[in-house]
């Protein structure tokens, strides 16, 4: 039975094996806050796109990564095509009202695929985004 189970775990698929082309996927979202004795608190939020794909992307492709904040875009970033296995870091800046400081910043970094064939590019659209409560 215990060599059953260890089998049945290294034939679990990975993400990159699901997907035979590229799959861009946000990977990483942390935060780090300023706080401003006299004014809003500074927020630089970091966000990590990985082409977690087996495939790089066309070169000509457009696409994006944005923050979402209470529903809203905030500063859409253009991201370049991505080669297989590569990271890129994306950084936002937020200022929130330091009266705010009690309640939870959450935020969305979501990915976009503007334009290219998304069955190539974009072939895992599962992992286009994270939320995370800061």
């Amino acid at each position: 039975m215990f060599a059953l189970l260890i089998a049945a775990a290294d034939t679990a698929p990975t993400p990159a094996a699901t997907c035979a082309a590229a799959d861009p996927a946000v990977t990483n979202v942390v935060s780090q806050r300023f706080k401003r004795r006299d004014g809003d608190d500074h927020y630089v939020i970091t966000a990590t796109l990985t082409n977690l794909g087996a495939r790089s992307q066309t070169p000509d492709i457009t696409q994006r990564v944005e923050l979402v904040r209470n529903g809203a875009v905030l500063a859409p970033q253009t991201v370049p095509a991505l080669g297989a296995g590569v990271a890129y870091k994306i950084a936002f800046a937020v200022n929130r009202p330091a009266g705010e400081r009690a309640q939870p910043l959450i935020v969305t970094v979501r990915y976009v695929l503007m334009s290219g064939d998304a069955a190539h590019n974009a072939c895992d659209r599962s992992n286009d985004e994270i939320t995370k409560t800061f």
